[in-house]
């Protein structure tokens, strides 16, 4: 089975999931923090799409600059360059802020179709190629798709649920 025909469907879910948790948000309740130590949707979101670009173009194909580096997302957004939130500070990911949600949702839809455009054009043969994703560890391209790049997407969509309940907000459907 070629790969875009396998995760075709988690990636139709993933993103009708986040278009509807992110979509009616004010920028407020995109800036929202929970008491402790939790993050904001904006920074969640973030940490996410940046995380799933990163493992499709930069780490997959072999350092193939991101959707975020072609785009010139981070200038167009004011954000970091480089970082995508892992290993960050309480107070760091708390004062992450996304200026633009518009155009934020616009990297998230470049990011999906980048992600697609690779599936549907990947042949697999170096699917079993190990790779090293730190602080993960070592698993083949195949595997971070499957173990890391969608599911923690989902994780992720499951915390901006919960923020949007703390905030009296409907749910998305999940």
């Amino acid at each position: 089975m070629p790969p875009f025909d396998y995760f075709d469907v988690l990636i139709e879910r993933l993103y009708g999931q986040m278009e509807r948790a992110l979509g009616d948000l004010t920028d407020d309740q995109w800036h929202y923090i929970p008491e402790g130590k939790g993050n904001s949707a904006a920074f969640i979101a973030w940490h996410y799409l940046r995380t799933e670009d990163n493992i499709v173009h930069w780490i997959i194909q072999n350092r193939r600059p991101t959707v975020w580096m072609r785009g010139g997302w981070s200038e167009r957004l004011d954000l970091p360059p480089v970082t995508q939130g892992t290993g960050m500070t309480v107070a760091e990911a708390h004062g992450l802020r996304i200026r633009d949600t518009a155009a934020f949702l616009e990297y998230m839809r470049a990011v999906r179709a980048g992600t697609e455009e690779f599936l549907r054009g990947w042949d697999a043969t170096d699917a079993n190629e190990m790779i090293m994703l730190k602080p993960v560890g070592e698993m083949t391209k195949l595997q971070l798709l499957g173990r890391q790049a969608f599911p923690h997407g989902f994780g992720h969509i499951g915390e901006i649920q919960h923020l949007r309940a703390m905030m009296g907000l409907p749910g998305i459907g999940l």
